[in-house]
């Protein structure tokens, strides 16, 4: 017989004594039976300290409830702050859900695709038409509308868009996000037509079964109020108005970009990976938090960053971005914290000087890449192997944003509107209590110092759109 070693029996091979060739199998001596035995507590004991570590790096991956590993309180099982990572809401990922968001998702995931209208949408690829990702969703989300309201399924031609690189094998906007539809034009459709100027695409046979557009405008009709049927989270039907209206925040445009926006599996693992590092439940309390996005460098009039856009508007100093802080805190005194996220890295060092005294914490995406410029184009993206790390980090910072209370966004006195894309994305976001952590934010225009609360209105918040005194 052989020896039993937790549960196992062991043998070692017997030798013929003539050809030394193994013709069966002897029981083991007691010395290697004991030999053998301490080998296998051995790997025993390495097998589960591996276990325990995989689940504990698995749990860094993600996951809203809790991650398996080592924990204090003896159950294995420890609670993940929401803070340390995404928390885009999941029913906007595969389900539809309730409100406009989940109307925007059955509209373009519809249980049966065949003979389904489309609009196909073909980002530009000129060599200065790269076009940075504020800008060109808040063009996507007035087209997003102008589908609804046309029966027409939208879907991108997003091929080698510029935005991307070698990291990612789809070199298309599932590098970010997820899907904006789970069907696709037929291979031969009954009938189709390009349009390079949007006006005509109003005058277009509402037969065309594909139509396919390329350029940075949209339908003058896509911007007026259209009425959509949206579920609400009780189950009840109710019709609203919708308007898309690019630069304009409008439940629309809210809940267009947080369906657009949504984090592709990839994305999240890496946000939730820098997250992580950044440890934002050891920094920040959101009931006690600024955002601050500043948008510097080339947007700036007088800007000398190479081969970007001619600046836009007359940049707003630190020192008035600080002044709607303390404006803030003297309302609300338990405020001390600023989450502070710009592509310039001067702007990033030059904010350091308003934490010296102790007065203000600012917290920081430390390993945000800072590209010096907001205008992505091959000139300005050509010292970047890694483009796509830009936009990574992008949007590590706007999740971060979203850990505030009070939002401090700058809206041009000259042009009527929010000076970036950008800034006006992150202000846009912050009025979903989807993504948001606190029952109600306030957006504050740095120009006027006037406060719009996510609650407000539509009506409320086109006050923003309006001529107003400018901030000496």
């Amino acid at each position: 017989m052989g020896h039993r070693v937790f549960g196992f029996w062991f043998y070692r091979p017997k030798l013929n004594s003539k050809d030394k060739k193994t013709s069966a199998y002897a029981p083991l001596t007691v010395p290697g039976a004991i030999a053998l035995l301490m080998v296998e507590v051995a790997v025993f004991v390495i097998v589960l300290n591996s276990w325990g570590n995989v689940g504990e790096n698995v749990g860094k991956l993600g996951g809203k409830s809790e991650i398996v590993g080592k924990s204090s309180n003896g159950t294995g099982k420890t609670e993940k702050n929401p803070l340390d990572f995404v928390t885009w809401p999941h029913f906007s990922y595969d389900d539809p859900g309730s409100g406009l968001v989940g109307t925007i998702y059955r509209h373009q995931h519809p249980r049966v695709c065949k003979d389904k209208k489309y609009l196909v949408w073909r980002f530009p690829l000129g060599k200065r038409d790269a076009r940075n990702i504020g800008a060109l969703y808040s063009t996507l989300q007035v087209w997003l509308a102008y589908s609804m309201k046309t029966d027409r399924i939208l879907v991108f031609d997003d091929r080698n868009w510029k935005l991307t690189d070698q990291r990612c094998q789809f070199r298309s906007t599932l590098c970010y996000f997820r899907p904006i539809s789970s069907c696709y034009p037929p291979l031969y459709p009954r009938s189709q037509k390009d349009f390079r100027k949007a006006s005509e695409i109003t005058e277009a046979d509402d037969d065309i079964q594909v139509i396919t557009f390329e350029g940075a405008w949209w339908p003058m009709g896509a911007t007026n109020p259209f009425k959509i049927n949206v579920t609400t989270a009780s189950g009840e039907s109710k019709m609203v108005t919708a308007l898309a209206k690019p630069k304009a925040s409008t439940y629309w445009s809210v809940a267009a970009l947080q369906y657009l926006w949504r984090p592709s599996e990839d994305l999240t693992h890496k946000i939730n990976r820098d997250l992580e590092i950044l440890k934002l439940s050891e920094k920040v309390v959101p009931e006690k938090t600024i955002a601050m996005p500043v948008r510097a460098s080339d947007k700036c009039f007088g800007h000398k960053v190479a081969y970007s856009a001619s600046g836009e508007e007359k940049c707003i100093t630190l020192d008035t971005y600080m002044e709607r802080a303390e404006d803030v805190r003297k309302q609300h005194p338990e405020v001390d914290t600023i989450i502070f996220t710009s592509e310039s890295p001067k702007m990033v060092e030059n904010s350091k000087a308003y934490g010296k005294d102790g007065r203000w914490k600012f917290v920081y995406n430390t390993i945000d890449v800072m590209p010096g410029t907001g205008s992505t184009n091959e000139d300005t993206l050509k010292g970047f192997n890694t483009r796509s790390k830009g936009i990574e980090s992008a949007l590590t910072s706007l999740h971060m944003q979203l850990r505030a209370k009070y939002f401090i966004v700058p809206y041009s006195p000259r042009r009527q509107r929010p000076y970036s894309s950008w800034l006006h994305s992150i202000a846009n976001l912050a009025r979903s209590a989807d993504l948001t952590f606190v029952p109600e934010t306030v957006i504050v225009d740095v120009h006027r110092g006037k406060y719009f609360t996510s609650q407000d209105n539509d009506t409320e918040f086109a006050e923003l759109n309006k001529p107003r005194v400018v901030l000496k």
